[in-house]
């Protein structure tokens, strides 16, 4: 069974919403690259560490709620909607109170100032992630492709200006995460299907909190998972060292935001809608997760592959040494698409309280194996501690779904077993042309063209039918 036509149709816009922003938003950081310091983004990534922080309390888990309770009518989403614009006025104040605290932790002085800026946003992404819940909750994938575009232009516009006319360091940077937010939020209440008043109801805002507290726990947990690494970079070794991580690290999830999340988006509610009808979600999972893990995997393969020829190439001699991190964060880029994938299936089936447990459980073991790394081996140790983490997480994902969704690890594994050996040898050839051949420029076009050619390859020969039936797929998504 397929996923309803009105989802289908938004695969193609979540995907296109990501390649046309994050083309905007990789350009933008490749041309801010050449004009700021490598101290400069690894201070803007403390300052979203404490900001990003707090946001992630902002709904309390109702966005989520939003998407799954279809039974929720206006009134009640009104209450959705009071709690979270409560809440994030609340979290403003406090980080406001607390950013004189947060640039005494990290040593740096100018953090405070930074923060008092950014406190705003987080009022600001109360009402913000309640029209983009309200958005996927209706499926209307386009709208939102709208909303995120202006950001990433607004963004683009402002970062750049200031970063060139100005002169303005790591203040061109906030200038353009504020111009972001602002015109995303004014964008999303043009585009919402309907307007939604704020309303109260206890019992309605009860009920739903105890929907969504899964999800906010699962945030918590996914929040300290995916910035740990940043705390402790930044903790033991400063902003310079965040700098050339973090550029890393963004560079490494493109492939997730770019495949992953877009399709996340559609099959999180087009899950949640077949399980409400009794209908059996396991076929169209197993292809999904092929059809991700097809398309994804691949893409972060080649920037580990060629992660020396792209950092000398595209982002310039400063950042050299990114260079061993790039190409391990590659292979983490590798395994995340699937296992964020594994995790929405438990969502859609709502089992978002055992996705919570889950990410406690790795957690445990993360955080203080990240600044064990951080103090002995450097930012290349916290990039292979995230690598084991990824692959932890993906078991756990896979036990967890035999046990709530009665799909057995062997079927999933089947799903995609031939990927491995056509990524490992696809790996060893871009490796293999990035290190022999010259200059830097050929090098990269030739060391990622390897990497694809052999991929394709050995899937062909493994697997003949699954490129062939992966772009039937896409194809009828499209058209429908």
């Amino acid at each position: 069974m397929s996923l309803e036509t009105k989802a289908l149709r938004g695969v193609p816009w979540t995907i296109l919403s990501y390649g046309a922003n994050k083309l905007i938003t990789v350009a933008t950081t490749v041309v801010l690259a050449r004009l700021l310091v490598p101290a400069d983004f690894g201070l803007f990534a403390l300052a979203l560490l404490a900001t990003n922080g707090l946001s992630m309390f902002n709904d309390l888990g109702l966005g989520g709620t939003l998407v799954l309770r279809q039974d929720l009518d206006r009134r009640a989403q009104g209450t959705v909607l009071t709690v979270m614009v409560g809440t994030a006025a609340t979290l403003a104040v406090l980080l406001a109170a607390a950013s004189p605290l947060v640039a005494r932790a990290f040593e740096e002085p100018r953090l405070e100032e930074i923060l008092l800026a950014l406190a705003p946003l987080i009022l600001l992404g109360g009402v913000n992630w309640f029209h983009e819940a309200l958005l996927q909750r209706e499926l209307e994938f386009r709208r939102r492709f709208v909303a995120l575009t202006a950001q990433s232009i607004a963004y683009a516009a402002t970062a750049i200006s200031l970063g060139a006319l100005a002169d303005a360091g790591v203040w061109s940077l906030v200038g353009g995460q504020l111009a972001g937010i602002l015109t995303y939020g004014a964008v999303l209440l043009w585009v919402v299907p309907y307007r939604v008043r704020p309303a109260f109801d206890r019992e309605v805002a009860k009920l739903a909190l105890g929907t969504g507290s899964g999800f906010l726990v699962q945030r918590t947990c996914a929040f300290l998972q995916e910035n740990a690494d940043y705390l402790a970079v930044g903790r033991v070794l400063g902003p310079t060292q965040l700098g050339f991580y973090s550029m890393a690290y963004r560079l490494g999830e493109l492939p997730y935001w770019a495949i992953a999340d877009p399709v996340a988006k559609v099959t999180f509610p087009g899950f949640a809608r077949m399980r409400q009808r009794g209908e059996d979600v396991r076929p169209t999972f197993l292809s999904t997760l092929r059809t991700v893990a097809l398309v994804a995997c691949p893409l972060s393969l080649v920037l580990s592959a060629a992660a020396d020829p792209f950092t000398r190439v595209i982002l310039g001699e400063t950042w050299l040494p990114m260079i061993p991190v790039l190409s391990i964060l590659g292979i983490w880029g590798v395994i995340r698409p699937v296992q964020v994938t594994l995790g929405w299936l438990l969502n859609s089936a709502g089992a978002a309280g055992l996705m919570g447990a889950i990410s406690i459980a790795t957690l445990l073991v993360l955080v203080p194996a990240l600044f064990v790394a951080a103090d002995r081996g450097g930012i290349d140790a916290v990039a292979w501690v995230m690598v084991a983490d990824m692959v932890l997480s993906s078991v756990l994902l896979t036990l967890a779904i035999r046990r709530r969704v009665q799909l057995a690890p062997g079927r999933i594994m089947r799903a995609v077993a031939p990927l491995a050996p056509a990524l490992a040898l696809g790996w060893i050839a871009g490796r293999v042309v990035a290190t022999a051949v010259e200059p830097d420029l050929l090098a990269l076009l030739l060391s990622g063209a390897a990497t694809l050619a052999v991929y394709a390859g050995t899937l062909l020969v493994l697997a003949p039918a699954l490129l062939p039936a992966t772009l039937r797929q896409a194809r009828s998504a499209v058209g429908r």
